[in-house]
């Protein structure tokens, strides 16, 4: 079965900050989205695997400081 497909209309720098997360992390506009809602609605089981995987991974690089010598 395919899956429904919605247009929606966002501002200009929401966009911007859209485009740099998914360039960031790798993944598609659609995945975001995707995620953003099923959190938001909390259905947060229905984000697949990968995504929270690859979500996770840029949270715990963005904690990781550096050692200074």
């Amino acid at each position: 079965m395919s899956k429904p497909q919605i247009a929606v209309r966002i501002p200009p720098s929401l966009l911007e900050k859209l485009d740099s997360y998914v360039e960031r992390l790798g993944v598609s506009r659609t995945d975001v989205v995707v995620s953003a809602i099923a959190t938001y609605l909390g259905s947060s089981s229905k984000i697949p695997l990968s995504q929270r995987v690859t979500e996770l991974e840029a949270k715990v690089e963005q904690l990781q400081v550096p050692l200074e010598k």
